[in-house]
């Protein structure tokens, strides 16, 4: 089973109401001039459509692009309880939707999602649309959680240097960036957090038998998540 197939039913879901990431974005790209409306958008990696469905009612038409059939089935049921009728969903990889695109867009857009896996990718997304919205993690995310879990069960790995900021740079391309501070609480019984514990690992490439991951949680757990955002407009 795709991961995010996996992660879908316990996934964030579209609200009208912003989080705080979404309002400092929003206020950013207002304040760059940037505008939604009327244009032809692709999200990229749009997941559930947390942001797909905001974008949507500003643009002339936005196409929905994700590898995970669950992720896109919960978002065009959202889009159809909200009456959006201006989003044409495209189940596919990234890499695949790329090489054989005809299409052309006003802006490509990408939040939180790990659809770019290297330099060609990055090359890809920046040759969508004249204008680019990145939106993703400036650093690890921590969770109090997943500290403990990770310590023990994940290799560590040297800090890669190939990340869209130094590839803009070495292909000279200027882009304004903005960072923001995420910090929220979640409440997980043990069952919920051992098998939010196996996601993460498995997403890490590392596969771990649930058994050896109870030991780690209370019955009850309050999970502490900080980590720093960034916007970049290129």
């Amino acid at each position: 089973m795709n991961l995010w197939d996996e992660k879908a039913k316990h996934y964030a879901r579209y609200s009208d109401k912003l989080n705080s990431i979404q309002e400092l974005s929003f206020k950013e790209l207002r304040k760059a001039n940037i505008s939604f409306k009327d244009k032809i958008i692709i999200d990229v990696g749009c997941g559930t459509g947390v942001w797909s469905l905001h974008l949507a009612k500003q643009a002339k038409h936005l196409y929905a692009l994700d590898s995970s059939k669950a992720m896109l089935e919960l978002l065009e049921h959202d889009a159809k309880t909200q009456g959006t009728s201006n989003i044409t969903s495209i189940f596919s990889s990234f890499q695949d939707f790329s090489k054989n695109n005809v299409k052309s867009f006003d802006i490509a857009f990408l939040s939180m999602s790990p659809a770019l896996e290297n330099l060609d990718d990055y090359g890809a997304f920046l040759n969508l649309a004249k204008l680019r919205i990145y939106i993703s993690w400036a650093c690890e995310r921590k969770s109090s959680m997943l500290k403990e879990v990770f310590s023990n069960f994940v290799p560590k790995k040297k800090e890669s240097k190939k990340d869209i900021e130094n590839f803009l740079k070495s292909e000279g391309v200027d882009f304004k960036k903005f960072v923001f501070d995420e910090k929220r609480i979640e409440k997980r019984s043990k069952q919920e957090a051992v098998q939010n514990a196996m996601w993460h690992l498995k997403m890490k490439g590392v596969d771990v038998d649930e058994e050896k991951l109870v030991s780690f949680f209370a019955d009850e757990n309050t999970d502490e998540i900080s980590a720093k955002i960034k916007l970049l407009i290129f």
